[in-house]
């Protein structure tokens, strides 16, 4: 029941510290730094499933930064500045089973339960600002995480709630960093006290150096951007009206108002500096220092349909009327791919990912097709590539897991908020195409192994439906639970990319069946589809003189196509290899007589197909780049 927690192969993070001026607390504070124990900071209990257990509801001190629970023990320690003299931690899993699996609810303090962790008395009467800042590790179940602040000694509290976007089944980064204007409520304050709180059920809250700053004057924040792309990387016949959705949040982390506050994305190629699109909106209204998550958006979407096969950036700006204190998160670059034919949520596999304790899991991504199809549009999901990865003592041994593709029912909203999360690979939400086993021997390294695909229903190809949602899943086994990293399997996962916004786009099945949004960290697994047109002859086809290719071979890298339909009509134009594999796809509300002209520089020499479809049929003719 509580194996969501999942094991990292490798991992590396960078801390960056922010310089604003020191209050209280810092390296030389053990107070700050939890330097050996909780100093003068206090602990209380304040709930537990069983109330004769509720005084043992407390926060405590690990030494080495992690969880003694016992699904919690191999998610790593917190990655903060002072974590070699350990930190304090809410160790919910620990506190609920012993440190002993299946053990649940006979712990010390059994979940759900609540407890508090008190900091001494801080003198702020000569802050005239003042904010909190504090590294955290946060891995959610089903629990809420407050950080309270009392000016009055402790007789009335503020809440400021922490990690309230964490989804459960996920957690925060272990160097995740919080900075909370708490001027309103301790600056120029005498006795101030400060309060985090954790209640709920598993896993755990681990929090260090903790230290009071002051506020620069002017210091605005893309806290938040959201990651527009519906995949990383889609084919170019798939691409056609996924709008990119450009939001983010902004906060002010400095004291003063801010006016004349411009947010502006821009879609650049791979060259970083040709801009293919921008947007901007200037916000009518100023953002105060109590301002800390203003949601904004572009006025308008991009269409990706148009573009090549190729790399491009989104480059996200916050500019306003001041020099910025902090001018490092004003700014942000992210980037997509328009492929020939392959689906992917990542770039490359950076990281091996597993479940807990040897368990079964499976890791999943979600595709969609294109809403541009017409009925002589068809294509089919030909294989799948999964990364894999191995101990040291499981390299070049056999391995099997069990690749799935499943459509997304119609009636499953686009938040996923009826999705069936029970049952698994039998959720009713869901219908199972392909159902095979991928039996490979896993190479040193990071490698991706190819299956080849069949509908297991008709044994067939697996046909693809136009403005279907899918998942391509990969199922690992149950591992004996012993000598852990090396020997255990992992599969093969990128930690690059934010699909907040895009409800499961990148799920994660427990070894109970129960579906959750992402890995802890938002990992996305390596699991990639390939996609191919259907057949190279015109099934349905048009008469001859509706596409011909002038010249052939094609001159000046662009495709020339005379096109002559006896009226306006809504079509599509194909581009494919002799095996069946896209290139280019574009589609057109209106063509009748003319030439189109289409960029191929970016195909390799050789022979090509090039097809136009229409409701009444296709035309497909061959031409040499």
């Amino acid at each position: 029941m509580k194996n969501l927690l999942f094991l990292a192969l490798s991992l590396s993070t960078a801390i960056q510290l922010n310089s604003q001026t020191l209050l209280w607390g810092g390296p030389n504070e053990p107070n700050s730094t939890f330097a050996g124990g909780l100093g003068a900071w206090t602990t209380a209990g304040i709930s537990s499933y069983n109330s004769d257990s509720t005084a043992n509801a407390v926060w405590s001190y690990t030494g080495n930064g992690t969880s003694r629970g016992a699904y919690s023990q191999p998610a790593g320690s917190i990655n903060s500045p002072s974590k070699a003299n350990g930190a304090l931690i809410f160790d919910s899993d620990y506190l609920d089973n012993g440190g002993t699996q299946g053990n649940e609810g006979h712990g010390s303090a059994p979940s759900p339960h609540s407890g508090s962790l008190t900091s001494p008395n801080i003198d702020c009467s000569t802050f005239p600002s003042v904010a909190i800042s504090f590294y955290q590790y946060f891995q959610n179940y089903l629990a809420n995480c407050d950080l309270q602040v009392s000016n009055d000694s402790g007789a009335t509290w503020t809440t400021f709630p922490i990690n309230a976007n964490i989804r459960p089944g996920t957690g925060t980064t272990r160097n995740n960093r919080q900075i909370i204007d708490i001027s309103n409520v301790a600056a120029n304050h005498k006795n101030v006290y400060l309060r985090f709180v954790f209640s709920g059920d598993y896993y755990f809250w681990i929090i260090d150096d903790v230290t009071l700053l002051s506020l620069p004057e002017n210091d605005l924040s893309l806290t938040k951007v959201y990651y527009a792309p519906y995949s990383y990387s889609q084919p170019a016949s798939q691409a056609c009206r996924d709008r990119f959705d450009f939001k983010a949040k902004i906060s002010n982390l400095g004291s003063n108002t801010q006016s004349g506050v411009l947010y502006r994305v821009e879609i650049l190629g791979a060259n970083r500096s040709s801009r293919v699109w921008a947007d901007s909106i200037y916000l009518t209204n100023n953002i105060t220092s109590n301002d800390d998550n203003v949601d904004v958006n572009t006025p308008t979407k991009f269409d990706p349909s148009k573009l090549t096969a190729g790399k491009y950036y989104i480059r996200t700006t916050l500019t306003y009327n001041n020099n910025d204190y902090n001018p490092a998160d004003n700014s942000r670059i992210d980037s997509f791919e328009i492929t020939p034919f392959t689906f992917s949520r990542e770039p490359r596999g950076k990281i091996g990912n597993r479940a807990n304790g040897g368990t079964a899991f499976t890791v999943c991504n979600q595709f969609r097709t294109s809403d541009c199809w017409n009925s002589n549009d068809r294509f089919f999901a030909s294989s799948v590539e999964a990364g894999i990865i191995a101990g040291g003592r499981s390299v070049n041994k056999d391995y099997s897991v069990r690749i799935n593709v499943a459509e997304i029912k119609d009636d499953v909203l686009e938040d996923f908020s009826n999705f069936d999360i029970t049952h698994g690979l039998s959720s009713a939400s869901i219908a199972v195409l392909s159902d095979q086993d991928l039996k490979v021997k896993v190479l040193p390294g990071f490698n991706n192994y190819n299956l080849d695909l069949v509908n297991s229903v008709t044994n067939d190809k697996l046909f693809l439906k136009t403005n279907t949602r899918y998942f391509v899943m990969c199922s690992h086994p149950t591992e004996a639970n012993v000598d852990t990293a090396d020997t255990w399997h992992y599969h093969l996962c990128s930690n690059e990319k934010n699909y907040d916004g895009h409800p499961f786009a990148i799920p994660v099945i427990d070894n109970d069946g129960n579906w959750f949004e992402s890995w802890p960290d938002g990992e996305s697994p390596v699991l990639r589809v390939i996609l191919n047109v259907v057949t190279t002859t015109d099934e349905n086809p048009l008469p001859e003189n509706v596409m011909v290719v002038q010249p052939n071979p094609v001159k000046d890298d662009v495709l020339r196509l005379k096109m002559n339909f006896s009226s306006q009509t809504k079509a599509n134009i194909t581009i494919f290899t002799l095996d069946g594999r896209v290139t280019d796809f574009r589609s057109f509300p209106q063509i009748s007589n003319g030439t189109l002209k289409i960029p191929v520089g970016h195909l390799q020499d050789g022979e090509y197909f090039v097809r136009v479809s229409s409701e009444e049929g296709t035309k497909t003719a061959k031409f040499i780049k």
